[in-house]
């Protein structure tokens, strides 16, 4: 593994963080806008309501489950090896798009081409890129921004994909994302480029051994699971709203245009929410901002589903409130983590965080289609998830602060 030495100057740092910023928020504005899509390939391929949700629930596990194998073919090849290939599997999922009419092409092409093609170009991975290129301290400055970029990628592409979906169907879109993640490919190539200063620094692998001791060790501890049953709830709520809310807003009657601009105002409340979330972490305790936002989106829910018209200005207020709450709970949940577990057990903690969120993404896009295609209705999957987020909200009020830990019960994590 190389590590540089002394990271390079100002402009190197600037494009690595953008190259990394595009990379992302393609990728991830791809992935959180796919629900625009479920109308547009139910009139493309035939398919029912209910297929087209278990093609994107496959996308939110295939996402999960494929992040630890891109680590450690990271580790064995190289950054520029995994996202190229991540590229190549969003090409063909994109274009595989176009040509499907089966639920099984669309597994294919939908579920498991764009899914493992967004887990090689993840927050995870182009972070340690960065890392690579600039060092670990500038690397930790652009973080912030990579986090951000997924809520600015799904304010473009929302209002694009709708646009698209009008004028030319599936082929548009396929074919016009396509470009778009052919010219990510300067980019991908310059944050993966060799520094010039860059020295050779050997790094072991972790054995499975110790892996599979690192996670049961973490799994024994309270705060540990509270977090990953949280977590969870926030992959099924999350995946409610990339998969099923879009669709939601049309049969309450709005335009299309006008729930694409509802759809976006939730991808930048993303990147509001985040930032001010980043800014509170650091004066307030995280296990608290934890809970007040999972209740927040509870209480939200309960609002605008059962006491508000549906109206564009709700579904605007609803968006933007989602939003807000949405990549709101990443920063202080890995904040929990480096606080109770030493540091470098962290990235294989939060990545194992992550595949829980993405289980709950799949019972949330995939239950919530069969729920929707049973009942005609969206209420009882919001009303259901209503009440996970009130259980997330108990579970991380439960999670006691570091310092607090320590003084209780005497034991230093």
């Amino acid at each position: 593994m190389q590590s540089p030495s002394q990271p390079s100057s100002g402009s190197y740092l600037f494009f690595c963080g953008l190259s990394a910023v595009l990379l992302y928020g393609i990728s991830g504005g791809i992935r959180s806008d796919i629900g625009i899509l479920l109308e547009p390939l139910r009139e493309a391929t035939g398919l029912s309501y209910g297929g087209l949700s278990f093609a994107i629930a496959i996308l939110q596990l295939s996402f999960g489950f494929s992040q630890p194998f891109w680590g450690l073919l990271a580790a064995r090849r190289s950054h520029r090896f995994v996202l190229l290939s991540g590229v190549g599997l969003f090409l063909l999922g994109l274009l595989g798009l176009s040509l499907v009419h089966s639920l099984l092409g669309l597994v294919l092409t939908l579920g498991l081409c764009l899914g493992c093609g967004a887990g090689a170009i993840s927050f995870g991975l182009l972070l340690e890129a960065v890392i690579f290129a600039v060092g670990p301290q500038k690397g930790a400055l652009v973080s912030g921004f990579i986090n951000a970029a997924a809520g600015l990628g799904s304010t473009f592409f929302s209002p694009l994909l709708s646009w698209l979906s009008l004028i030319g169907g599936i082929p548009a879109v396929s074919i016009v994302l396509s470009l778009i993640m052919v010219g990510t490919l300067p980019f991908l190539f310059y944050l993966t480029r060799p520094p010039k200063n860059a020295v050779h620094q050997e790094k072991g692998p972790i054995s499975e051994a110790s892996f599979s001791t690192l996670l049961l060790g973490a799994l024994k501890r309270p705060e540990f699971r509270y977090l990953l049953g949280a977590f969870m709830t926030c992959g099924f709520h999350m995946a409610l709203i990339e998969a099923h809310l879009f669709s939601q807003l049309l049969s309450y009657g709005l335009q299309r245009p006008h729930a694409a601009h509802a759809f976006a105002a939730y991808g930048l409340s993303t990147v509001i929410g985040a930032l001010i979330s980043g800014f509170l972490s650091v004066h307030i305790s995280k296990s608290r901002l934890l809970a007040i936002y999972y209740g927040f989106r509870a209480g939200l829910i309960v609002t605008v589903l059962f006491f508000l018209p549906k109206t564009f200005l709700s579904a605007l207020f609803f968006c933007v409130g989602l939003g807000l709450s949405g990549g709101a709970t990443v920063t202080p949940t890995s904040g929990i983590v480096t606080e109770h577990f030493p540091l470098a057990q962290s990235a294989s903690l939060v990545g194992l965080l992550f595949l829980g969120h993405q289980l709950g993404a799949f019972l949330s896009a995939f239950w919530g289609g069969m729920t929707v295609a049973a009942t005609g209705s969206y209420q009882s999957i919001w009303g259901i998830d209503s009440v996970l987020c009130l259980l997330a909200s108990y579970l991380s009020a439960k999670i006691l602060p570091h310092q607090q830990k320590n003084t209780g019960s005497g034991h230093k994590a």
